[in-house]
């Protein structure tokens, strides 16, 4: 049987606020601030919990321990007409990453299509945050991170690489953009935390133990299943190839673990953001009018269930995002508790429910 928290529902704009107030409050400097603020608020609002508020404790201890600059010095160097690549400093991942999207966007004005690689960066929560930032420009946005080694390798009893997301949003006519954005597993190593705090088992083929053994405790879990097995691994390997090798950073078993590891110690991860430009291959309008169409067949199909609507990647988060921007986003209690623990420590006003 689900254990089931209860969670108070608070307005959109007020967790926003309390997040940005609670960074700016932590030291961090303004734009990086807002940026992540933004990015932990956005994964929240669009139902990925795993990826958002839950993170501001740990964010915060990383900034404090060393591990995160809260005062980078962004550079970026462009390489050829469509490429960059872009140096964090240390700093926030989500402010890294949509710098880095601007410069890709900014070269793909030019040479059509722009591809930025980070370096010495930090996790950068949800791909989505950054793929959107294309899409306003009428482009398609992709993005790719690499992370802490806990996907068990096919025929192998340990883990080599990370959950490894991809990304790629393109715009539609009718609706907010198309959106694939998934890790390479079944669910991310946030996602089991997620149900082990919330008493629940997990899916099939999501985690194994210690040995390699399929579980589905999350408590037990200590290695996470390739979706597909070794297509889903093959997948993880090439999102190291564009965000380890080609970023200089560690790759494969040699990057480091977000939760195990030191604060001190800096993640030293790499990310790879693309923009591409509608124009040079299609006119945009009839480009989104016919991924609208796309969509719009696709939901069409015949149920197989009558009781669940046949969909395309990024629907469950658009429902999530029209439900919370309308009645607030949820905040499980024991969450509650850990943001106003870090409000009373900074001296912050807490989050509060609407009058």
């Amino acid at each position: 049987m689900e254990a089931r928290q209860e969670a108070r529902r608070l307005p959109a704009d007020t967790v926003y606020d309390f997040v940005e107030r609670t960074f700016l409050r932590a030291g961090v400097e303004e734009s990086s601030a807002r940026l992540t603020a933004r990015g932990l608020w956005l994964a929240s609002l669009r139902g990925v919990d795993s990826h958002g508020l839950r993170l501001i404790p740990h964010y915060l201890k990383a900034v404090q321990g060393g591990r995160i600059n809260p005062h980078p010095d962004f550079s970026f160097e462009q390489t050829s007409p469509s490429t960059g690549r872009l140096d964090a400093d240390h700093g926030f991942g989500h402010a890294a990453g949509i710098r880095a999207m601007h410069h890709a966007i900014d070269l793909a004005r030019e040479a059509g299509s722009g591809q930025v690689s980070v370096r010495n960066s930090s996790h950068c929560g949800v791909m989505a945050y950054f793929a959107f930032e294309a899409c306003k420009e009428d482009m398609i946005g992709t993005a790719y991170t690499h992370g802490t080694p806990k996907m068990r390798t096919p025929n192998a009893t340990t883990t080599f690489l990370g959950t490894n997301p991809i990304c790629l949003a393109a715009p539609m006519a009718l609706e907010g953009p198309f959106c694939y954005d998934g890790s390479t597993t079944l669910l991310s190593a946030n996602k089991i935390r997620v149900y082990g705090e919330r008493g629940l088992e997990l899916p099939p083929l999501c985690g194994a133990d210690e040995q390699g053994n399929e579980t589905r405790v999350p408590d037990e879990v200590m290695q996470l299943l390739p979706m597909g097995d070794y297509k889903g691994f093959g997948i993880a390997m090439i999102v190291d190839i564009l965000c380890g090798l080609l970023s200089g950073m560690p790759a494969g078993e040699s990057i480091s673990d977000m939760f195990n590891d030191p604060f001190s110690q800096k993640r030293l991860l790499g990310q790879f953001y693309g923009a591409i430009r509608i124009d040079v291959f299609e006119e945009p309008d009839r480009f989104k009018a016919r991924l609208q169409d796309l969509a719009e067949r696709i939901r069409r199909q015949p149920q197989r269930d009558p009781n669940t609507p046949v969909q395309v990647p990024g629907d469950p988060e658009k429902a999530f995002q029209a439900d919370r921007e309308a009645n607030g986003i949820p905040i499980a209690e024991k969450e509650m508790r850990q943001l106003e623990s870090v409000a009373k420590e900074l001296g912050v006003e807490p989050l509060r429910d609407a009058d």
